[in-house]
């Protein structure tokens, strides 16, 4: 979760310190809607164009690079990030979202979020990376699809009806929003949790940075939390890791809370 990248100089969202208690960020601009609201999307435009510059300065974290030495050591099976901040790919995992029917090629960590590294046109399926386009979102606007207007230079050309051009938007996952890759993600989840081509199941869950409020993420810890108590031989199996508890409902779901600072957490394990 975005508690991974604070120490980074990336603020997470419900602490004291986070984009919704300080009010940088409002729940309502994180709404699938807000594209269709000229202000709200003016001021999440300038949000995003500001993250993106902390993104793209920061470096991974003690914990990222924990989670890249245990792959390099064989025990890392997946990472699921909430981020969109790319510190997994920056620290060397492989990163992206998985192709249907393709266990062998599946991604080291998967982005659950999208992240903010491309925009996507909602009329076309024209991709460009975000880097090339924050001079126009820190204005609060939204460009517009080169490919679109490149098709209405044509249409104009042969005296066609002028049509309008799509706008760019970020690849991140709003509230109310349909994954794009629902059904890839599903596969990934389920092929995680029964064990994958090589019959590879995971034996222990760490849940960290999350105050696990979204209730895909909530379905995906309850089912992998299931596939590790029944590889369990003892020990704690279900971790969660944060600096706060939770709720008294996740009492029968995790074996131990771990309260303290998540990159304390990463340099033990290091060592």
């Amino acid at each position: 979760g975005a508690g991974v990248s604070v120490s980074a100089g990336i603020p997470d969202f419900r602490s004291s310190q986070g984009l919704f208690t300080t009010g940088v960020l409002s729940k309502d601009l994180l709404d699938a809607n807000v594209w269709k609201t000229t202000t709200k999307a003016s001021s999440l435009c300038k949000i995003l164009a500001k993250m993106h510059q902390e993104c793209s300065q920061a470096s991974p974290t003690p914990f990222h690079v924990a989670l890249k030495m245990l792959d390099k050591k064989g025990g890392l099976l997946r990472v699921y990030t909430q981020n969109i901040d790319l510190l997994e790919s920056k620290a060397g995992l492989s990163f992206g979202m998985p192709e249907m029917h393709s266990p062998q090629d599946m991604p080291r960590c998967i982005p659950l979020h999208g992240t903010l590294e491309t925009l996507a046109c909602i009329k076309c399926c024209y991709q460009s990376p975000l880097h090339l386009h924050v001079s126009t979102l820190v204005t609060g606007c939204l460009p517009l699809c080169p490919a679109c207007e490149q098709v209405e230079h044509e249409r104009r050309i042969i005296h066609k009806r002028p049509r309008a051009s799509g706008i760019l938007i970020p690849t991140i996952v709003l509230y109310g929003q349909p994954h794009p890759a629902a059904d890839h993600l599903a596969q990934a989840i389920m092929r995680d949790a029964n064990g994958d081509s090589r019959k590879v199941k995971p034996d222990v869950l760490l849940v960290a940075g999350t105050s696990l409020k979204i209730p895909g993420i909530i379905a995906a810890v309850h089912k992998f939390a299931q596939a590790v108590s029944q590889e369990s031989r003892g020990g704690c199996r279900s971790i969660y890791l944060d600096q706060k508890p939770l709720s008294s409902k996740w009492d029968d779901i995790f074996d131990t809370w771990v309260s303290g600072d998540l990159q304390i957490f990463a340099q033990h394990l290091i060592r």
